[in-house]
């Protein structure tokens, strides 16, 4: 009988169809933004496809910076209180982020090194088309290069849109050092 029940066919030969549900991770801030498909609705569906970004190293660099530190800082409060501690592991975000910028650079420059061999050859086999589709291509990751290149130069200057990552860990810094404040006065 269990092998009946696991491939859904009940003793009496009757099947049983169970549809199964394939929910994304990403969760929908305004229900009023859900896609349909075929005029019904997505919640309908329980089908959600969420898609962002360009799919290209660039992303990588855009998530760390967004990356939300301050959990990381809260626990770092209640091992250590030390702010030179704090400062330190804010020296070692920063560098993370500059080492990242220069591995991706070099991924997108060796990346446009085999573009340029594959356009050559394209344009010898008289493949328009495909030189076409790969010249696109080289320019969008020319585009990226100058993109990250510009971030680098923000990061040099402090700008405040590239230290979301850095911020996060303070406030969680300074978040476990209140906890560990109330705990101490708590306890005495």
């Amino acid at each position: 009988m269990a092998i009946f029940n696991w491939f859904g066919v009940k003793p009496n030969g009757n099947t049983e169809v169970t549809p199964k549900e394939e929910v994304s991770s990403e969760e929908i801030s305004n229900p009023d933004e859900v896609s349909t498909e075929n005029g019904k609705d997505a919640h309908e569906n329980h089908l959600i496809t969420i898609t962002w970004g360009t799919g290209l190293p660039i992303d990588i660099i855009f998530n760390y910076i967004h990356k939300n530190f301050e959990e990381e800082g809260f626990q770092d409060a209640l091992v250590n209180c030390d702010i030179t501690y704090r400062d330190a592991k804010e020296r070692i975000i920063r560098n993370d982020l500059e080492m990242l910028f220069k591995r991706i650079i070099l991924r997108y420059k060796n990346d446009i090194r085999e573009i340029d061999v594959n356009i050559k050859n394209a344009n010898q086999a008289y493949a328009l088309a495909a030189a076409g589709r790969l010249q696109a291509r080289k320019e969008t990751f020319e585009e990226h290069l100058l993109e990250i290149n510009e971030m680098q130069s923000l990061l040099e200057k402090n700008d405040p849109k590239m230290l979301t990552m850095i911020e996060s860990y303070r406030r969680g810094f300074q978040k476990g050092m209140a906890a560990v404040a109330i705990n101490f006065i708590d306890n005495k």
